[in-house]
């Protein structure tokens, strides 16, 4: 099969010393008879290569000084614990200023989601007991029980230390909530106690500090309690996380909380579109706008719709402000479509990509849109081609960092299209 270079550079981008581009591939575009986009290879060896570049002698993949990589205790952690992103021949970046940074809270949960998503997929031991790994450190590495935030991990760590780079002091509330979640999608994946108890204790800290209104700081520092950053979208997760310890205990001891939320989610945000304050690399501004709680947001109304309350035309009206504000059609691989990560990061990506797609081919069951399902079945099949020769899951084909949330995310997402559990 022939290859092509990608060469597109966007304007502002440093490349660095490694050329990108060169370390890169768009592989020839493979179409059925009716001019489809076929994938480039299968869903299933697309999750089976993506996992084995994780799973597989991935150290010796990670081209920094080894020693970066030894916590306080002498153990020798996995890169993706200390780095959200490396050049795309596995050399830290040597200037920028995220370059020593990673970003636990958010993206060690949907690395802990994929791993247990493929322990089932694929029957692998060793993918469980790296979930096992990476939620241990992160509990390890919560802030302390006596902190007015406490036992919350931190949703940024710089040069192998809690809080840094724009979190400054901080963490971010909602990235708890998303932990949390995962620790427990972990205790039903192992029976093991200790992942339930810290998302209660999670739970339990986000009750105490919710606001009047219903909200968190985006940003707050968790010992002083002094705001950071105030405003953020992003409450679904405490929606979601309430919701299920209730369920799961058969109690209504969050309802409340829950209620209070969600009913300033549904007043606020759903009704204006202000989705905005969710990554952290990100400075503040008023006109940023994202998309990834407001697609969970549309995944929760769909689980919770009836035919009263208005849940599915709601669900539909957001996902039009998404395509409306951040889908690209994608020149050469008609008639899939791409979804942007921000405003302030306006590049097709394809964890949000897939992460879209996933959400349209539930919209479209709950609709009866069989349109809707053949487009998320397009854009999935265009996000394989982000697969590349050395198994590395490229960001997309227009960046030059290479992340590990932007690798697991395809691999998640695409688990919704296998019709597998």
């Amino acid at each position: 099969m022939g290859i092509l270079l990608c060469i597109v550079i966007l304007p502002g981008i440093f490349a660095g010393p490694v050329n990108w581009q060169s370390m890169m591939t768009v592989a020839e575009v493979k179409r059925d008879a009716d001019g489809k986009l076929l994938p480039l290879q299968s869903y299933d060896e697309t999750i089976r290569r993506g996992m084995s570049f994780l799973l597989d002698d991935h150290l010796k993949w990670f081209k920094g000084d080894p020693k970066l990589l030894v916590d306080e205790e002498g153990n020798t952690q996995m890169p993706w614990v200390y780095y959200s992103n490396l050049q795309q021949d596995g050399t830290p970046f040597p200037n920028s200023v995220d370059r020593f940074v990673s970003y636990p809270a958010f993206h060690h949960s949907l690395m802990i989601r994929t791993l247990i998503g493929y322990s089932r997929y694929a029957g692998d031991d060793r993918a469980l007991e790296e979930a096992e790994k990476l939620a241990d450190w992160n509990i390890a590495h919560s802030t302390p029980a006596v902190w007015a935030y406490a036992n919350l991990p931190y949703s940024t760590f710089q040069e192998k230390k809690p809080g840094g780079f724009r979190d400054k002091s901080g963490l971010m509330p909602d990235k708890a909530a998303i932990m949390a979640l995962a620790y427990i999608d972990l205790h039903e994946a192992t029976g093991e106690a200790r992942f339930y108890t810290a998302a209660e204790a999670i739970a339990d800290t986000l009750s105490k500090r919710q606001r009047p209104n219903g909200t968190w700081p985006f940003r707050v520092d968790p010992k002083t309690e002094k705001v950071i950053e105030e405003f953020t979208s992003s409450v679904i997760y405490a929606v979601m996380l309430f919701e299920r310890l209730d369920a799961t205990k058969g109690t209504t001891r969050y309802e409340a909380k829950r209620d209070l939320a969600w009913n300033w989610l549904l007043n606020g945000p759903i009704k204006t579109k202000e989705f905005r304050g969710f990554y952290e690399d990100i400075v503040p501004s008023p006109k940023g706008r994202t998309n990834y709680d407001c697609l969970d947001t549309i995944r929760y109304l769909l689980a919770n719709r009836t035919k009263e309350n208005g849940y599915l035309e709601i669900a539909m009206e957001l996902n039009h402000w998404v395509e409306k504000t951040f889908l690209d059609k994608i020149k050469g691989f008609e008639p899939a479509e791409g979804i942007r990560e921000q405003l302030q990061c306006n590049v097709v990506m394809g964890i949000h990509s897939l992460n879209w797609a996933s959400m349209l081919h539930e919209l479209g069951a709950a609709t009866g849109d069989k349109a809707m399902r053949q487009r998320a079945i397009q854009t999935a099949n265009y996000i394989t081609y982000y697969l590349q020769p050395d198994n590395r899951i490229v960001v997309g084909f227009q960046y030059h960092q290479w992340w590990y949330s932007c690798h697991t995310g395809v691999v998640l997402y695409l688990f919704d299209f296998t019709g597998k559990p």
